[in-house]
């Protein structure tokens, strides 16, 4: 039972690891996007793989979803700076995820020393 707890608290990890590498990335794409300027030629993503080449028109001010279809208009500071605190959140998740794995992994060493 412990091992399974393990493993599904392994997962978990391996989930919030990826999310971070994934918000990580939108904050470099976010500083790169900072550098832009209007008229700059950029690449819009229609799709996975599926790009059209675009003019940007606008380099301070991004459009964001913030839940149930709502978008708001942010700077790109402000977007970079919500992703930092998703950054943090994502951060002491997984630090409490490794306590949580940690206590398991030492309760399963007790069983294991206590079954030999």
């Amino acid at each position: 039972m412990l091992e399974q707890q393990m493993q599904v608290v392994s997962q978990n990890l391996q989930n919030v690891e990826q999310s971070l590498a994934d918000v990580n990335s939108i904050v470099e794409s976010l500083q790169d996007f900072g550098k832009l300027k209007k008229g700059d030629k950029i690449l819009v993503s229609l799709s996975n793989g599926i790009f059209a080449e675009a003019k940007l028109e606008n380099s301070k001010d991004l459009k964001v979803n913030i839940g149930r279809n709502v978008v708001v208009t942010k700077s790109v500071e402000k977007t970079a700076e919500m992703m930092q605190e998703q950054v943090k959140e994502l951060q002491k998740y997984k630090e409490e995820i490794l306590t949580y794995y940690n206590n398991l992994y030492s309760q399963l060493q007790k069983l294991q020393e206590e079954l030999i």
